[in-house]
């Protein structure tokens, strides 16, 4: 399965952190991020939901949600993946354009790649939960009237092969070639700049994708 790694705002598919600056409306509040709204969802006094409505960025966010001297709702560990699931998909149904671009991952591994969180990332290790990951999955699947397929590019689908090998091209190559180019190519441009930004053309593969 072809995966998809995720972690900073400022790399591709960025668009998929909570950090990422996508303000949400929910429960009659615009939060800066989905982050803000995760945050403020387990706190019990009204003071502490304020407190992370009104920080400036999401790692302050984060850091005020977690500070042991602010409640939390008792039931937060059972209800946590519900809130973030809710929070997920007023991100990608209010941004349209993201939403776009977890459409284009089609049927591909999304993994939130850290090795600062074990649950709602993979570790780092690959040994973590995920969740973020899942969740980004579920919603892409709830959205999709059917499954979509996800073209990684030909030099890492056939790692070792010239694009000019007429023997390859003759043969499997061509055939991916054209489907994978179909593909790329009826992507939106905004899924496509995420896509290309990801994988990045090899100079020999210049002119050929």
């Amino acid at each position: 399965m072809n995966t998809i790694n995720f972690y900073t705002v400022e790399a591709p598919y960025g668009c998929f952190s909570n950090f990422a600056p996508y303000p949400i409306m929910l429960d009659g509040l615009t939060w800066p991020t989905s982050e803000h709204y995760f945050q403020a969802a387990k706190l019990i006094h009204a003071a502490d939901k304020a407190a992370v409505h009104q920080a400036p960025t999401p790692f302050l966010a984060a850091q005020i949600g977690r500070e042991r001297t602010r409640p939390i709702l008792p039931d937060w560990n059972q209800v946590k993946d519900g809130v973030m699931a809710t929070a997920l998909a007023a991100k990608f149904v209010q941004h349209p354009a993201i939403g776009e671009i977890l459409l284009s991952t089609g049927d591909a591994l999304l993994v939130e790649h850290t090795v600062n969180d074990a649950y709602w990332g993979d570790g780092g290790d690959g040994r973590g939960r995920n969740r973020l990951g899942y969740l980004l999955m579920d919603l892409r699947g709830s959205t999709q009237a059917q499954s979509q397929p996800f073209f990684a590019p030909p030099w890492l689908v056939f790692p070792g092969i010239e694009v000019s090998d007429l023997h390859w091209r003759m043969g499997e190559g061509e055939g991916y070639l054209m489907r994978a180019a179909r593909w790329r190519s009826a992507l939106s441009p905004v899924a496509r700049r995420e896509y290309d930004l990801y994988y990045p053309v090899p100079e020999a593969w210049s002119g050929s994708w």
